[in-house]
């Protein structure tokens, strides 16, 4: 009985922390959109991609690092103390949520991994000097993008290598490689498998300005990288103007014009305008990253040092749970 209802009471806080958080999260990413509309699009697809993920980050910390050591702290291993009704309903809630997370997340992960399968069958390993395998799929239409997480791998159709010059063809797998430096498709996964309920619409509208946004990122990443501007917005416009398939369930892969969000192809194409003019700044070649390793630090240093006089009081809500 103590581990079904160590389980019980995990599912239930967490349940009730991710519903809660993604209540309170609506109202802090509506915020974000107005407040970094004008910011530059890696930090605010870097807040908008934080902002979506912290009622999940919330829910595993208050469930794994408060919940279950205050049970395991204060509940006898010989307890018979059994499950209310209350409990029972938050708990099988609670792991519908996680199951529906979990199946979603396979679906995905089997359209990805399928999708993968007939690309590779249809291409062939081109010659290029990047630190990542480029594939020709010689019937893709309109196809380059990036696929994989821990194992990428660039795919580019024949008929794009046939209309891009050598110039703008290294742009866009420029433009590629940063959405590989900046593991898009591993955020990608996450934002979709905690997809947000459709009448939650404000964070449904976050997870389409991170795409945009993300999307700028590369594009200022590919020139950081030595990208011409003049290359990289003629390729973004010949790769725009080709007819792109519709498809049953997207993969997760990072395309250099996204079918879900090609609108955003003419602020892409005119930031780069404003660039070629001299009224854009263009980006630093080499930009330094936010190093998290001193705020981790922090933090676990304060919940060490606060863990043992925050567990009682825990362990009196979770009480009121079980009872």
């Amino acid at each position: 009985m103590f581990y079904v209802l160590a389980t019980a009471l995990c599912l239930a806080v967490m349940l009730l922390v991710l519903v809660g958080a993604s209540l309170l999260c609506a109202p802090l990413a509506r915020l974000t959109l107005k407040s970094f509309r004008t910011s530059k699009p890696g930090k605010k697809a870097s807040l908008l991609f934080s902002v979506r993920l912290l009622p999940l980050a919330l829910a595993c910390v208050v469930t794994f690092g408060l919940a279950l050591p205050s049970f395991l702290e204060f509940e006898p291993y010989s307890t018979k103390e059994g499950m209310g009704l209350r409990l029972m309903a938050l708990a099988i809630l609670g792991a519908l949520l996680l199951c529906g997370m979990l199946a979603r997340g396979v679906k995905i992960l089997r359209a990805t991994t399928a999708t993968h399968r007939k690309w590779r069958e249809r291409s062939k390993k081109i010659d290029i000097a990047l630190r990542v395998p480029v594939y020709r799929v010689e019937d893709g239409a309109s196809l380059l993008a990036v696929t994989g997480i821990f194992r990428p791998r660039i795919f580019v159709a024949r008929e794009i290598t046939e209309i891009l010059s050598q110039d703008e063809l290294r742009a866009a797998l420029a433009h590629e490689m940063a959405h590989v430096s900046s593991f898009d498709n591993l955020k990608q996964l996450l934002l979709r498998i905690t997809r947000a309920p459709r009448w939650l619409t404000v964070l449904d509208r976050a997870d389409a300005e991170w795409t945009n946004a993300s999307e700028i990122a590369a594009d200022h990443g590919a020139l950081a990288e030595g990208a011409s501007v003049l290359d990289l917005s003629s390729a973004l416009i010949k790769v725009g103007r080709l007819k792109r398939p519709t498809v049953g369930r997207e993969p997760v892969a990072s395309h250099l014009v996204p079918t879900a969000c090609s609108g955003s192809l003419e602020t892409r194409v005119a930031c780069l305008s404003r660039m070629l003019e001299g009224t854009g700044a263009a980006p630093a070649r080499s930009e330094k990253r936010t190093s998290l390793f001193l705020p981790v630090v922090i933090i676990l240093a304060l919940y060490l040092a606060c863990i043992h006089a925050v567990l009682p009081a825990v362990h009196e809500a979770l009480e009121f749970l079980v009872r």
